[in-house]
C-alpha cells in the first residue's frame, strides 16, 4: 500500500526567478551586476545554480520504502552572487568565458533532469522517517558525485584559459562545450523568453584576475 509523504508544492520558475534565480540563457552584460565589494580580486564572477527538487511516496511491506514519484531540476545563473568590477573592461568580450561555465553547469543539469524517478534510488527503514533518511542520504550520493564531475571539468577549463584570459582558448573550448550541450534535451517548462520579468540556489564560482 502507498502513501503519500507529507503535503508538498512543487516550487515553479516563478518562485526561482523571485529569489534571483533566472534560467539558463544567452548571457548579457547586464546579467551582471556592478560590485566592487563582493570580490575586489575579482574582474567579474559568475555563480550558476542547480535546483533538484522531489516528491517520495511510502510503501510499506516488512519495511517502509520511500521512493521519489516527481523530480524537477531548475539551473541556471544566479543573478544574486554573479557581479562584474565597475572598471572591468570589455565585458561584452568576456562573455564567452562565463557562458561555457554557464554551459558546463547546464550539461550536468541536464544530464540529472534527464533522469527518470524510477531511475532514482529508493530507502529503506523500520519507521518512515529512517526510509526517508535514507532516501535522501541516497539521493544525495548521486547529486554530489555529478556535482563533483561538474567542478573538475570547470576547474580543467578555468585552468586551460588562464581564468579566461586566453580567449582563442575559450572560443576553441566553448565551441566544444556548446556542440555537447546542444546535443542533450533541454529540460521540459518554460524557456527564459516565455518567463515574465520578477518584480524585485552543489554551486560553483569562477573567476577571472
Amino acid at each position: 500500500m502507498a502513501q503519500e509523504s507529507e503535503p508538498f508544492k512543487m516550487p515553479t520558475w516563478q518562485d526561482e526567478i523571485g529569489k534571483g534565480f533566472v534560467p539558463y540563457h544567452q548571457l548579457k552584460v547586464d546579467d551582471f551586476k556592478i560590485d566592487d565589494k563582493g570580490h575586489p580580486q575579482a574582474g567579474y564572477w559568475i555563480k550558476p545554480f542547480i535546483h533538484p527538487y522531489w516528491h517520495f511516496i511510502y510503501t510499506r511491506k516488512d519495511w517502509y520504502y520511500a521512493y521519489v514519484d516527481q523530480w524537477v531540476i531548475y539551473s541556471g545563473l544566479d543573478k544574486n552572487e554573479s557581479s562584474r568590477h565597475s572598471k572591468t573592461p570589455d565585458m561584452e568580450k568576456r562573455l564567452p568565458h562565463v557562458q561555457a561555465y554557464l554551459d558546463l553547469n547546464e550539461i550536468c543539469a541536464r544530464q540529472l533532469a534527464a533522469l527518470k524517478p524510477g531511475e532514482l534510488p529508493s530507502g529503506r527503514g523500520a519507521t518512515p522517517e529512517e526510509a526517508r533518511n535514507a532516501l535522501y542520504q541516497n539521493i544525495d550520493a548521486i547529486l554530489k558525485a555529478r556535482y563533483k564531475a561538474f567542478e573538475d571539468e570547470a576547474e580543467q577549463f578555468q585552468k586551460a584559459t588562464e581564468h579566461g584570459a586566453n580567449m582563442k582558448k575559450v572560443r576553441e573550448l566553448a565551441k566544444a562545450i556548446r556542440k555537447r550541450l546542444d546535443a542533450l534535451p533541454a529540460p521540459a517548462g518554460p524557456s527564459a523568453n516565455e518567463l515574465p520579468v520578477p518584480s524585485p540556489s552543489p554551486t560553483v564560482s569562477a573567476k577571472t584576475p
